[in-house]
């Protein structure tokens, strides 16, 4: 386990959009996690289940005991639980809180909460 609490953030590619888009920058904090479990509506980092060394940024939008479901909000566009299902709660490790660049969009990150 890694002693950072904080981390920066570059978005690549459109999967998130409109919330997030390719470039923008955001911090990541991984305090929440080590306390409770992901929350609907929370944007999290996760390592790719089919390739551990690439990190995914998805919204959370079911959390049960079979573990965490997590979407894209630009589906087309988006490789996420509809592809390679739930994955395990451990697994989710960082929150995307703020967007820090570009300075026009800068602020706590939002979004409509996905369902289903």
């Amino acid at each position: 386990m890694t002693n950072r609490w904080l981390d920066l953030v570059e978005v690549v590619g459109d999967s998130m959009a409109p919330t997030l888009q390719p470039g923008d920058l955001v911090v990541a904090e991984q305090l929440t996690y080590r306390r409770r479990a992901p929350r609907n509506g929370e944007i999290v980092l996760v390592a790719d289940p089919r390739e551990p060394t690439r990190e995914l940024i998805k919204r959370v939008v079911g959390v049960d005991a079979d573990g965490v479901e997590l979407h894209g909000e630009n589906p087309p566009r988006s490789t996420d639980s509809r592809t390679f299902g739930r994955v395990p709660t451990p697994s989710i490790r960082w929150r995307a809180v703020a967007r820090y660049w570009p300075p026009r969009r800068a602020g706590r990150i939002a979004g409509p909460t996905l369902t289903g």
